[in-house]
Formats: C-alpha cells, sequence, structure tokens
C-alpha cells in the first residue's frame, strides 16, 4: 500500500497500519487523524483496504473513526461521502466517530446528514465506544450477520 498521506504529526504512515479489528469485541478501529484528503487515490484506498480487512470476515461490524485533525479538500468531500456510505451499507451494523474539535465534529454530521447516515460523533474515544455498547445492546441479533 501507498504511504503517501499528508499527516502533520510526523511522516507517512500506510492506510494499513491504521485499522485494527478487534474480533472480540467485533470493532474495526480506523484512526484518521491529521489526514488530509487530497486526491481521488486516497479515497481509493482507503475503499481497497477496508475491502480487504472487511469482505473475508463474512460479518458486519462495527467501527469507531479518529476524525481528530482529519480534512478532505472540498472537491472531493462529495465522492468521499458516497464511498463511506457505500462501505457503511456493506460492512457496517454501526459507525461511531470522534474528535475534541467541535468544527470537525459539526462538518461530520452535516456530511453525514448528507449521506443519510446518523453522525453518531462525540468528542473522546471514550464517549464513542460506550455508543458502540449501547448500539450492541440494541442490535444484538444483527452482530452476526452480514
Amino acid at each position: 500500500m501507498r504511504a503517501w498521506w499528508d499527516i502533520s504529526k510526523g511522516g507517512a504512515v500506510a492506510m494499513r497500519e491504521r485499522m485494527h479489528y478487534n474480533s472480540k469485541k467485533n470493532v474495526l478501529e480506523i484512526d484518521l487523524s491529521d489526514l488530509t484528503i487530497s486526491s481521488q487515490e486516497q479515497i481509493e484506498e482507503i475503499e481497497e483496504v477496508l475491502t480487504e480487512i472487511l469482505n473475508p470476515l463474512k460479518r458486519k461490524v462495527y467501527a469507531l473513526v479518529n476524525y481528530e485533525g482529519f480534512r478532505v479538500e472540498d472537491e472531493l468531500k462529495e465522492r468521499y461521502g458516497q464511498a463511506i456510505k457505500s462501505l457503511y451499507n456493506r460492512y457496517s451494523l454501526g459507525t461511531v466517530r470522534y474528535s475534541a474539535s467541535a468544527f470537525t465534529r459539526v462538518t461530520i454530521k452535516t456530511a453525514s446528514l448528507k449521506q443519510g447516515l446518523e453522525s453518531r460523533t462525540y468528542s473522546s474515544r471514550e464517549e464513542a465506544l460506550k455508543a458502540i455498547d449501547r448500539l450492541k445492546e440494541q442490535n444484538p441479533i444483527e452482530e452476526g450477520k452480514k
């Protein structure tokens, strides 16, 4: 995988290294912190990596996404939103996002609503994890299905 991400905290990291699946909890953690999406290729790489991780599982998962310091260039926002919606529909039991930035949370909420998705955006990882627990309580039967 390519490692050309614009990361303000020091250097490029392959996208695959930013995604970790916990099979016991059925939670995929995605770290998009300090990334800037500035090309169609970056969106395609996110789609490819997530598909490589999730398709073999043969089940839907919960996603926990760190959006701290994340940006999408204006001309790519619609395409990025479409990609996320498609991945959500194929692989997600529920997605929960977090960022300490109020501006980022509002931006995510607006983009999510535009795509017809619930935003489920929180100010900390701890709050987001509690939200996943609540989702699991609401949908205990759904967790094993794809």
